[in-house]
Order: structure tokens, then sequence, then C-alpha cells
């Protein structure tokens, strides 16, 4: 199971590039506080592929509802984003630090978006 962070946000751009994620649906969000992680399964009907990411050590969270007329299920994008400026004018009192970590921005047809930021995030792909 591929792992990921900071060092190697290279790899994780070209994983998300050549993954199935586009059109994928959002199964389901799993916070578990006591692990601190976050897990989110994705499923792509069109080739029959689940995806679960699981993000080690959160540092945000955030969804943001979008005001679009499309799914909120499935997938647009899915990219690790190098530039945290959104996020530091957004949260301020939160974004102390967060330059070592990953950050993976999904965005949903509907234009609802979920920004995680972590040390960490596996991958395990299911076919």
């Amino acid at each position: 199971m591929p792992r990921f962070d900071k060092n190697n946000i290279k790899e994780m751009k070209a994983f998300l590039y050549n993954s199935c994620v586009h059109d994928a649906k959002l199964e389901n969000v799993v916070y578990k506080c006591g692990e601190d992680t976050i897990k989110i399964e994705l499923f792509n009907p069109i080739f029959n592929v689940k995806i679960d990411l699981t993000f080690h050590n959160i540092g945000i969270a955030l969804a943001i509802k979008g005001k679009a007329h499309g799914s909120r299920e499935t997938i647009i994008s899915l990219t690790a984003e190098e530039d945290f400026s959104y996020l530091q004018n957004y949260l301020p009192n939160h974004s102390e630090g967060i330059e070592d970590s990953l950050y993976l921005l999904f965005q949903m047809f509907s234009g609802d978006e979920l920004h995680i930021v972590s040390r960490e995030v596996s991958v395990e792909i299911i076919k």
C-alpha cells in the first residue's frame, strides 16, 4: 500500500494523475479521533475500482458546500496542492506549521470541496 508525505509529493501527484479518481463516487468518510485518521472510501463504477485513502495525523479537515446543481458524491478532481495560501487566508489561526504536511483537495461536480491537510496519506486500490 503506497504511503505519501510532503517529501514525495511529486510521486503523489503522479499517482493521482494515473488513478481512477475522476468520476469516482464518495462512498464513505470515517473520522477516528483516537487514531487521528480520516478514511475516505471511493468507488469508480466506470473502471470498477475501489480506492481507499487514509489520512494520518490530521492538521485541517474543511468541507465547503458548493452552489452548483451537480452530484455531491461524484469527484471531478482530486489534487495534491503545494500552495497553502487559500487555507492560510481562510483559517489563519489554524494554519501554523501546515507547510510540512500534504494538502489534498477534493472537488465535486456540485462545487463542494473537501480540504484535508495531514502528515501522511496511505492509498489502497482494490480492483
